[in-house]
């Protein structure tokens, strides 16, 4: 399974299988984004990975991933459901980052959305198995 089938799956398809960092499940609203698990990060004591630089809002409009990226955000701070499918980099140091695998059984839901030193990381509140998730959609 490709990561765009994932999205599918999960009821949200990516808007551009080559930039798109996330999507949203029309029925719900709810927002889907790939996360690298290098980027992972406790913070008194809670865990929350990184989604955003702010640094980088400025260069958003010629950044369509993240222009969309911060769109997700701004729908998370407004009460959005968040579920995160979690990736591993194949290579950390290079850009752009390709993806060596992600995690196909579970997401991670989204907690608090809190911004440190111009980067903006959303707390992995929860992880649940890809099924809990897609039975919501029908629901």
């Amino acid at each position: 399974m490709t990561l765009s089938e994932m999205f599918k799956r999960l009821g949200a398809p990516l808007v551009n299988t080559r930039w798109s960092w996330g999507a949203i499940r029309a029925s719900d609203g709810a927002v889907f984004l790939r996360v690298w698990q290098d980027r992972v990060m406790k913070h008194e004591g809670k865990r929350y990975v990184l989604v955003a630089r702010i640094k980088d809002r400025d260069k958003a409009p010629e950044k369509l991933g993240q222009q969309e990226r911060l769109e997700h955000i701004e729908r998370i701070r407004e009460g959005a459901a968040c579920y995160m499918v979690m990736c591993l980099v194949e290579d950390k140091d290079a850009i752009p980052r390709k993806i060596k695998s992600f995690n196909k059984e579970d997401v991670f839901v989204g907690g608090e959305v809190i911004e440190l030193d111009s980067i903006i990381y959303i707390e992995l509140a929860d992880r649940v198995p890809v099924s809990a998730v897609r039975e919501k959609q029908n629901a």
